[in-house]
């Protein structure tokens, strides 16, 4: 009779470690992905170089992969050309107006500021009113071409107004801009002088050294060109 009474107890406990294993049985959990890195975020910019915040202008690219080949399309331009080592890119004397750069499928459009800025009427505006370049070297200076030479001239911008003037000489018939650079103007001051220097390597065969160079403003669009210089090589 005891026998009997027992088995439901001894039921129960067997059932215990069934239970207890279910888990085990469990459909394992899916790997969790391993998160990308983030990859940096490309930006584009038209920035306005001129004197009030206007033209000319630059396009500014950044944030690009290094040496990535990007396609450039504005006002007149639609050209492919590659980023630097460090991702960015600076494109000058661009037209004012609407650009869209592409890379591998990414699409930026670039941040425009208006053509003309606040504030860019009279101040912090200069008005040019003359360009000269004069030659402080005299032509047939008797210079030793055995040796490194050189000729000097003095760049002269006049002008009424304040702020900054951008300017850039050019080397004889080239077109290429050299020394670039920019002519402060405040109350008081109508003029700044810019010296130029043109060195000159030692002469071959005896043969006189000769050069002029160009003065241009271009946001008054005014150029000014020095005479022809020939310096004369001393008879050996």
């Amino acid at each position: 009779m005891n026998r009997h009474r027992h088995l439901p107890l001894l039921a129960a406990t067997l059932l215990v470690p069934a239970l207890t294993l279910t888990p085990a049985f469990a459909a394992p959990a899916a790997p969790t992905a391993p998160t990308a890195p983030a990859l940096p975020t490309a930006s584009c910019e038209l920035v306005a170089t001129g004197e009030g915040g206007s033209g000319p202008y630059t396009l500014v690219l950044e944030g690009f992969a290094p040496n990535q080949s990007v396609t450039i399309k504005g006002p007149r331009t639609d050209q492919r050309t590659r980023v630097g080592a460090e991702g960015t890119l600076d494109r000058r004397d661009v037209r004012h107006g609407q650009y869209v750069v592409t890379a591998k499928g990414e699409r930026v459009t670039c941040l425009t500021p208006p053509r003309d800025q606040q504030g860019g009427g009279k101040q912090g505006k200069v008005r040019v009113t003359k360009v000269e370049v004069l030659s402080l070297t005299k032509p047939g200076t008797v210079v030793d071409c055995s040796k490194p030479t050189r000729a000097e001239f003095d760049g002269k911008i006049s002008g009424t107004g304040k702020g900054e003037v951008r300017y850039h000489w050019t080397y004889a018939s080239s077109s290429d801009p050299i020394d670039a650079g920019t002519a402060t103007f405040a109350p008081g001051i109508e003029s700044v002088s810019l010296l130029k220097v043109v060195t000159f390597p030692p002469s071959v065969n005896g043969v006189s050294p000769s050069v002029f160079v160009t003065l241009h403003v271009p946001s008054a669009n005014m150029t000014a060109r020095s005479a022809q210089i020939t310096l004369t090589c001393a008879t050996p």
